[in-house]
């Protein structure tokens, strides 16, 4: 297809835009000319051809200042914003357009972003102590290191080219690197208290990541997310579960330097009881012989743990219990049940109402 006057742009001349076409049941490439504007970037020369050529073209973008992330595309195969790529890059080059290729295609240049929004539902939020006063306060020094994380966009340009997500479409094995910024920003946060290590080393995945920086590459907004986000979270996963110099401190002194998963139900901020403290649907793993995983059902006022023990049999499994334990009996504590990876490894050990009614929870 060729536009009705290609000399109207003061650029002058035409560019070749190579669009994808299609929607769940395929698609193709489809050729356009568009005239040459000074200044013009990808998104004008597809909205030009919306306008011109193809009425039903579907593409998605809101601000066009390259802030929203909407616009997000593959131009000749590089992730990029459509409103931050100028077409005068390509000098004698046609400009091939197409969808992201890590998510399931809607139509034309549309794809299906929900699984992000579900991901991010799954990580804990900010929690601070409660003692802490309010506003908050915080040095400056602190405040600039959490900034850089919040100048993500959610263009998901970064999860698009993670090798994870868009080759091997494994989902269910990491969160990608967007998901690492977020939890970054959270786990380096002053004022937060809780450690998500746990939800890291388990369901989130970080081990998947193997440092190609390719999405701190194609960031528009500069974030360092390998250098400054995945390797930060991997130290800190690293020390929490494989270091024995850790496990050997928290052994001798189990008062110091451990991650609070929660805040304990009744307990002052200054009243440790134990290498860690708990809270109702903490997945645990007990030193006991089996080193069987439990969950926390309730904290007593007396410190101890009232837990439910997990048995399986085959793929079959069950929950015990309930079953007083001492906090001392405790070897790991992964966070609560939904933040961590133990349901998808032990076959969807998710506990409902009914579940505990019938053993007597």
């Amino acid at each position: 297809m060729s536009a009705k006057s290609p000399g109207e742009g003061r650029g002058g001349g035409s560019i070749v835009l190579q669009i994808f076409r299609g929607d769940t049941d395929g698609g193709r490439e489809q050729r356009f000319e568009v005239p040459s504007v000074e200044g013009m970037v990808v998104l004008d020369a597809v909205h030009y051809v919306q306008a011109h050529f193809a009425n039903d073209l579907a593409c998605r973008w809101n601000c066009k200042a390259a802030k929203c992330g909407s616009c997000s595309a593959e131009i000749n195969g590089r992730p990029r914003l459509m409103c931050k790529t100028r077409v005068d890059e390509f000098v004698n080059e046609e400009i091939h357009v197409g969808p992201m290729r890590a998510f399931p295609l809607i139509k034309d240049l549309v794809t299906d972003v929900s699984w992000n929004y579900e991901v991010n539902r799954q990580i804990p939020g900010f929690t601070p102590a409660p003692s802490e006063p309010v506003p908050y306060k915080m040095l400056p020094e602190d405040t600039e290191r959490v900034y850089e994380y919040r100048k993500c966009i959610e263009c998901f340009l970064c999860q698009d080219v993670c090798h994870v997500l868009r080759n091997h479409d494994d989902k269910s094995a990491y969160y990608g690197p967007r998901y690492m910024v977020r939890i970054a920003a959270l786990e380096m946060h002053p004022l937060d208290t809780r450690t998500r290590t746990g939800l890291l080393h388990g369901k989130a995945g970080i081990g998947m990541c193997n440092i190609t920086k390719c999405c701190q590459e194609v960031c528009p907004e500069h974030i360092k997310i390998t250098d400054n986000a995945i390797i930060p979270l991997k130290e800190r996963t690293a020390s929490d579960v494989y270091d024995p110099v850790a496990r050997m401190a928290r052994k001798i002194n189990p008062f110091r330097g451990a991650p609070a998963t929660a805040d304990l139900d009744g307990a002052r901020p200054s009243q440790a009881i134990g290498p860690q403290r708990f809270s109702v649907r903490d997945v645990v793993r007990l030193k006991t012989r089996g080193r069987r995983l439990a969950r926390v059902g309730s904290v007593l006022p007396d410190g101890r743990l009232e837990v439910w023990v997990l048995h399986m049999d085959g793929k079959v499994q069950h929950w015990a219990g309930p079953k007083v334990v001492r906090t001392s009996d405790i070897a790991s504590n992964y966070g609560p049940l939904d933040d961590v990876g133990i349901g998808a490894k032990l076959v969807e050990q998710y506990i409902t109402e009914d579940h505990e009614a019938q053993h007597g929870g």
